[in-house]
């Protein structure tokens, strides 16, 4: 289970605020290299406009709804089936949703796993899973004639699951190898201590990473009750995209798709992460980097100031890795917003040198009170986003991904045709105020990983963090 994806908005910002502008130069200073080039660069031209592709959807009886979303030129068409049910759904299953998932692409219908991947393979493509927070999505990628066979392929798999023993127990190893695996690396380290510190006990996400003992205690049986009691047709979006007979494409659905009970009711509960004043230490003897998670509660995506929040995270992204790399410490600084289901936080992660990490930490939330009391500069910022956000639309899973996180958050049909607009109407004030208001010392939560021997000490002494509660976690696991 992953809580949030960075996106790495905060290198990519540094690299517009640190770039200078082309100047003119005098011919005789002109390389022989750059001969070719005018003396004085061109202004670059307007930033184009965006407009949302073609698209329309079906709503069935049961509740499933399909969008047909008509792109580009080759004979082929993607098929994404996406169920409102994934780690949020577990209650304190960890890795349930997880492991569930796994198994139905291995058996469905009493076909194979390698029936399923065959079957696939004749049609030109294959068959993808992915469970998230809140979604579970079953991928195909076909050629177009073979778009109602991928159809009723797809529906075998999402509603006649087998959950076949053998490969239940294959799940489940993989499973128990990837928990192993993620509780070795101090990124996931910080975040598993990260979601204990914002989500209470007995929340989904209150814990990371199960435990052995969790993992080799479900069974089939919890399998099919997560199946059964979290999907069906009402809580399902089929998205179409690619080249397609529309016509055979919906009858396809309402074939496959349509005799599927509209099942349970969408009752998954709010994730918005906890205002903790908590500094969380986790002690990795000899390490020779930092690993850095601070985070701080922010409104929601459906909230009218998501706009400002979504520059506040350039910007400061910006300055904080442009300032961090200046200095040589930081191996990957990244800024990023995570959306939850009802709440968000804007999260800065980093790996730093170890004799750098106090330095660093100073310059980081030097930076961050900076922006809650002096303006932010924004030139150029809102024209790079828009050119981001056209360039995320530019091919069929990126203008899938899009309508569907609009979809998902139950955002305004016209979200991604007036994005830009509402973009270039924030100014560097309601960036400062949502700083002033957010940013504060008081809503920081901080976990280090590192070896606390040679950085404890100084990061108690920090200045900003004197009011947090501070916890020790030992490499064993003991905290106080």
């Amino acid at each position: 289970m992953m809580t949030g994806l960075p996106r790495f908005a905060g290198l990519a910002a540094a690299a517009l605020l640190t770039l200078a502008p082309a100047q003119a130069q005098p011919p005789a200073e002109r390389s022989a290299a750059n001969a070719h080039l005018p003396a004085q660069m061109p202004e670059p031209g307007p930033m184009p406009g965006f407009a949302t592709p073609q698209n329309w959807s079906v709503v069935l009886d049961n509740g499933l709804t399909v969008t047909f979303i008509p792109w580009g030129m080759t004979p082929t068409v993607d098929i994404r089936v996406t169920i409102r049910a994934g780690n949020i759904d577990e209650g304190e299953q960890t890795w349930l949703s997880d492991l569930a998932v796994e198994a139905m692409t291995q058996g469905a219908a009493g076909r194979s796993e390698h029936e399923i991947a065959e079957a696939f393979g004749a049609m030109g493509g294959s068959l993808l899973s992915q469970v998230q927070v809140d979604t579970t999505t079953f991928m195909a990628f076909i050629l177009s004639e073979s778009g109602p066979d991928a159809v009723a392929l797809l529906a075998e798999t999402v509603r006649q699951p087998d959950f076949p023993a053998e490969r239940f127990e294959a799940a489940r190893n993989s499973r128990l190898q990837m928990a192993e695996a993620w509780r070795q690396q101090p990124a996931m380290q910080a975040m598993e201590a990260m979601n204990a510190l914002h989500y209470p006990e007995g929340h989904p996400f209150h814990i990371l990473i199960p435990s052995r003992d969790q993992l080799n205690s479900y069974t089939r049986e919890d399998a099919r009750r997560f199946h059964r009691e979290h999907f069906g047709a009402g809580r399902t979006h089929i998205y179409i995209t690619g080249q397609f007979d529309a016509d055979a494409m919906e009858a396809a659905v309402r074939q496959h798709f349509g005799d599927w009970e509209r099942g349970p009711a969408d009752d998954g509960m709010e994730s918005i992460p906890e205002v903790r004043h908590v500094v969380h230490m986790i002690d990795r003897p000899g390490a020779p980097q930092t690993t850095v998670f601070m985070a701080y509660p922010v409104p929601p995506v459906t909230d009218k100031s998501r706009p400002v929040v979504e520059v506040m995270d350039t910007a400061l992204g910006g300055m904080i890795a442009a300032r961090l790399l200046d200095t040589g410490n930081s191996y990957a600084p990244n800024a990023f917003v995570e959306w939850t289901r009802g709440g968000a936080a804007w999260i800065y992660t980093d790996d730093i040198d170890t004799d750098g990490t106090v330095a660093s930490l100073q310059d980081v939330l030097t930076i961050i009170d900076y922006s809650r009391f002096r303006p932010l500069q924004l030139g150029g910022m809102a024209d790079w986003m828009i050119s981001r956000f056209i360039m995320s639309t530019g091919s069929r899973l990126g203008i899938v991904e899009q309508i569907a996180f609009r979809n998902r958050n139950g955002l305004p049909l016209d979200y991604l045709d007036t994005y830009a607009d509402s973009i270039r109407r924030v100014d560097s004030s309601a960036v400062q105020a949502m700083a002033r208001e957010n940013l504060t010392r008081e809503q920081l939560t901080l976990v280090v990983v590192g070896d606390l021997d040679r950085i404890e000490a100084g990061i108690r002494a920090l200045l900003p963090l004197q009011d947090a509660t501070f916890v020790r976690e030992e490499a064993d696991g003991t905290r106080h």
